[in-house]
């Protein structure tokens, strides 16, 4: 039987009504009302501030990811002392949009000279973030770079050039480096067909020295970051190629990104007569065009029999080009299908690639000297952690557990007393030995994606790690 309203009923839902008015008017800024995020941002590096020091904080906008971040908002702070240094960054609220994203950004110059910079991206006020934001800075190489830029200056940048090939004249590079960490690669091998076009995401070493690239390939590629504007190409080992021939990537004048056209997963969702899809090698959320084989796709979707909106993976062969927003004026990165061809249920992409922390990761050795280290038992590769509070490192030498303290400070690095169990193994007594007067001579370190290496007072690669797989 229907529901008979009454006038109590009618009543009582405008007072409802009236409440809720009243509840949001005040939630809601003013219009026009200044308002201002608030945070705190520190470093790892245990050093002083210097006095001259001057701290800014910036509120951007990140919505496009090939273009330069919109400010929305500044703090300057001078003289800011030791870390934490707390500060709040006023903005207008009618300025911003809620289908649209935005970061905090910090650094520190000290005249006029970088100092400290945030080199990730720490969301705010939008997509279900927060006004509170902890910015963690890391500290320069002492050249001046664009906020945000890190070791690369500003970006997005492309870079170019002509790399050698062992069956064909050269292969013309083509990098784009945008400001998100995602590349864009196009390789074309002179004198053959076709282009070969890889995706993913990108980190600098811990020291500003390298970068690496990981994408679709099993194996980075790694670049020593010779000045914002060369890159000179690495061997698998991160070492300089022993050859003659150009292995460098100069900057273009202007930004021009490619369009790249290769096989993608991702998770696929339709609701509402509109699409998306999130590309598994880069994160990006990419909307999808209504051309080429997008149709195949979306009827492939809908006959899943999931839940409407229920993202599921989709494999496919298409290219991400510009195309008209869908909201608002101008163009963004959209995914166009070119060839459908599956989706499945019950997958999902795995977590996107992250360098690894120096403190709080286990490292397991997979080189000695020159040597790589080979064991017969896993359980039996020499390994260590860096533990951050109490500054502490321990683990095996192969054989037998030890424990010792160590100095940081930033790229410089020493052991002390290293001290283990005195278990006698029937092998691998050599090894770590070896282990052990390697770490005696250990004076700065280097992590370059999930890669850790130890190095001596010369610069010699004494030991190298790579993180081991969590889970």
């Amino acid at each position: 039987m229907p529901r008979v309203i009454g006038s109590q009923d009618v009543a009582g839902g405008l007072w409802r009504g009236v409440f809720w008015l009243l509840a949001l008017a005040v939630s809601l800024p003013v219009m026009g009302q200044d308002i201002a995020i608030k945070g705190t941002a520190t470093y790892r590096e245990r050093i002083a501030m210097p006095p001259n020091a001057v701290f800014e904080a910036t509120l951007e906008d990140v919505s496009l990811a090939d273009a330069p971040a919109e400010i929305m908002g500044r703090v300057q702070i001078e003289s800011p002392g030791n870390p934490p240094i707390h500060f709040e960054i006023p903005y207008d609220a009618d300025q911003i949009k809620a289908n649209r994203s935005y970061s905090v950004r910090g650094r520190v110059t000290v005249d006029d000279r970088l100092m400290f910079i945030t080199d990730q991206i720490y969301p705010v006020l939008t997509r279900g973030a927060d006004t509170d934001v902890s910015l963690v800075m890391r500290k320069t190489q002492g050249a001046e770079r664009a906020p945000g830029s890190g070791p690369l200056g500003a970006l997005p940048a492309s870079f170019s050039g002509d790399l050698p090939c062992a069956d064909c004249p050269g292969i013309r590079y083509k990098l784009d480096l945008f400001p998100d960490r995602v590349f864009y690669l196009r390789m074309h091998y002179q004198d053959k067909d076709g282009d070969f076009d890889d995706i993913g995401r990108w980190a600098p070493s811990s020291d500003g020295s390298r970068l690496i690239l990981q994408g679709g390939r099993e194996a980075p590629s790694l670049f020593r970051v010779e000045s914002v504007d060369t890159l000179v190409k690495l061997d698998q080992a991160g070492m300089d190629i022993e050859s003659e021939a150009n292995h460098t990537l100069t900057r273009t004048p202007e930004f021009d990104p490619i369009e790249p056209q290769l096989m993608m997963s991702g998770m696929y969702q339709y609701m509402a007569d509109a699409a998306l899809f999130v590309e598994c090698l880069t994160g990006r959320r990419l909307p999808v065009a209504e051309e080429g084989d997008s149709i195949a796709l979306t009827n492939a979707y809908l006959s899943a029999g999931q839940e409407p909106g229920k993202p599921l993976m989709a494999s496919l062969e298409g290219r991400i080009a510009p195309r008209s927003k869908m909201d608002g004026e101008g163009v963004e990165p959209t995914l166009v299908v070119s060839r459908f061809i599956a989706i499945q249920t019950g997958r999902s992409c795995p977590a996107l690639f992250e360098p690894a922390a120096m403190q709080g990761t286990e490292w397991r050795m997979v080189l000695l000297g020159e040597e790589a280290v080979m064991v017969t038992d896993e359980k039996r590769r020499p390994s260590l952690i860096f533990h951050p509070e109490p500054q502490r490192v321990s683990g095996s030498g192969g054989c037998n557990r030890f424990t010792g303290g160590y100095e940081i400070n930033a790229s410089a690095l020493t052991l002390s007393a290293v001290a283990g169990t005195m278990m006698a193994c029937p092998d691998g007594m050599d090894l770590e030995q070896a282990v052990y007067e390697a770490f005696g001579k250990v004076r700065s370190w280097r992590v370059t994606g999930r890669q850790l290496e130890l190095f001596d007072g010369d610069g010699h690669v004494l030991t190298r790690f790579q993180a081991a797989q969590s889970g």
